[in-house]
């Protein structure tokens, strides 16, 4: 370690103790898709929000670069320090949660694991809606910094929505709370939402209130395939039309996907007896108190199959049948790790444009080269696909590794031809700097920068980040 950081350690020692500073070797920051290596040398492990502010302050006077820790899930490098004179600030310690019965209200600390918030509300009668497929490991802090979406914001919107109070540390150590339960709240600038998906470039959150909703009551789950990318959005849009907010999750599956499942070695019940390339998943809350609109769902599904929009559909009749269906789903980023891919993309583009999109991007891949396989899936119903690439065989990857930059550039300047986004819900972290810079509005690019350089004018939270400039 440098000097400066040894210096700054042995500072902190006086209110720190010894088994909050690790060194590297006894921790593990990991790149889930092993593309970035960590080299801090130093991880320290605060216990509440008045450590966070005296870290941050003195690394503020002594010109440390921090790196905050969630889980170690994200997928954009956000997490990781690409230089030795940076100090992880893992915030796994804070991890408390308390939910308020007369609110029905949860009040966390940016370290509680996201599952273990879910399952406190459950326990209380109540569901906090945020649905990821890392939530065993996934800390609320880091799904707050990168506003993570998710199977659910169809119904429930990403974690912005679904968060009233925030409380952060910002580079100077100054403490910034906004912590109030409070729907409407206009005094002043909107500070918490510009928190949210910040990526830990312009504070540290340490605490959050997060609103939680009534548990569906025995919400249906159905599987069906259709013939063509058309067909999904016409069913969509029938199952919108009657249902509108009641659909819990509207997943699109391509047949890729199930068969990487089985071919990585996972044991899955599939229920179609025919053969499509895309499969539709998705749920429905049917139940308004003691009335059931399962017969007008099973009428709308009927009418579609008469039309020739769906080829086999299935419904959930038991709770295996259901988890049976959804592991499935969850299943897919599990095979696509073990496959390994080329180049993984976080995208949306407008709804109704998803058909002609997939089509042109899938003939572009296809011209660029044969030896690819692409595994696209994601949530229709906010416009979020996940355009996987892979090699066809290991004798391709080499070449295709060679050419990544390539790939990545046919995906993303599709994307903004039609007026999309390269980033859904993943965030920007290291891995998209430059496509931010080349994509982005000038106009949103300058303010963010400004924003940044008064908040954080030394460039020590989170540096190389979302921008690629030096302090």
């Amino acid at each position: 370690m440098s000097s400066n950081i040894c210096h700054f350690i042995n500072i902190l020692s006086k209110d720190l103790s010894e088994s909050q500073f690790i060194k590297s070797g006894s921790f593990e920051v990991r790149d889930p898709r092993d593309r970035l290596l960590n080299k801090s040398e130093i991880c320290i492990k605060p216990k509440n929000t008045k450590e966070v502010s005296k870290i941050l302050k003195l690394a503020n006077k002594f010109l440390i670069p921090i790196i905050p820790l969630g889980g170690s899930t994200g997928l954009v490098g956000g997490q990781i320090a690409h230089e030795k004179n940076q100090v992880i600030l893992s915030l796994e310690k804070l991890d408390e949660i308390k939910f308020f019965k007369k609110s029905n209200l949860l009040e966390v600390q940016s370290g509680a694991i996201l599952s273990s918030i879910k399952n406190l509300a459950i326990n209380n009668g109540r569901l906090f809606p945020l649905s990821l497929a890392s939530e065993g490991s996934c800390q609320i802090g880091g799904n707050l910094a990168t506003n993570a979406g998710g199977l659910n914001v169809i119904k429930y919107g990403n974690v912005r929505d679904l968060c009233l109070g925030l409380e952060a540390v910002l580079p100077n150590g100054k403490i910034l709370s906004s912590m109030k339960s409070l729907k409407k709240n206009n005094m002043g600038f909107d500070l918490k939402n510009l928190l949210i998906g910040s990526e830990g470039t312009l504070g540290i959150i340490t605490s959050a209130i997060l609103k939680t909703f009534p548990i569906p009551k025995n919400p249906i789950s159905i599987f069906f395939s259709v013939k063509d990318l058309e067909d999904v959005i016409f069913v969509f849009k029938k199952i919108s039309d009657v249902f509108q907010d009641r659909i819990l999750a509207f997943e699109l599956i391509k047949n890729t996907g199930i068969d990487f499942i089985k071919e990585t070695g996972f044991l899955i019940n599939s229920p179609f007896t025919k053969n499509t390339d895309w499969t539709v998943l998705m749920e429905i809350e049917v139940n308004i108190g003691a009335i059931s609109l399962n017969e007008i769902l099973e009428q709308t599904l009927y009418d579609c199959i008469l039309k020739n929009k769906i080829v086999e559909v299935f419904f959930a009749n038991t709770l295996n049948q259901r988890n049976e269906f959804w592991k499935i789903r969850e299943l897919i980023p599990a095979a696509n790790r073990r496959k390994g891919s080329i180049c993984s993309n976080d995208i949306s583009v407008p709804l109704e444009k998803i058909p002609e999109f997939i089509i042109k991007l899938d003939r572009s891949i296809s011209l660029f080269s044969k030896d690819i396989l692409v595994n696209c899936f994601g949530h229709v119903g906010d416009g979020n696909l996940h355009y996987n690439i892979f090699p066809s065989s290991e004798n391709s990857r080499p070449v295709l590794e060679k050419n990544r930059l390539q790939i990545f550039n046919i995906v993303n300047d599709l994307v903004n031809k039609y007026s999309g986004s390269i980033s859904a819900e993943h965030g920007i972290g290291r891995l998209k700097v430059s496509e931010l810079k080349k994509f982005e509005d000038p106009g949103k690019l300058y303010m963010m920068k400004l924003i940044k350089s008064v908040v954080d004018p030394k460039n020590l939270l989170n540096p190389g980040v979302i921008f690629n400039f030096k302090s």
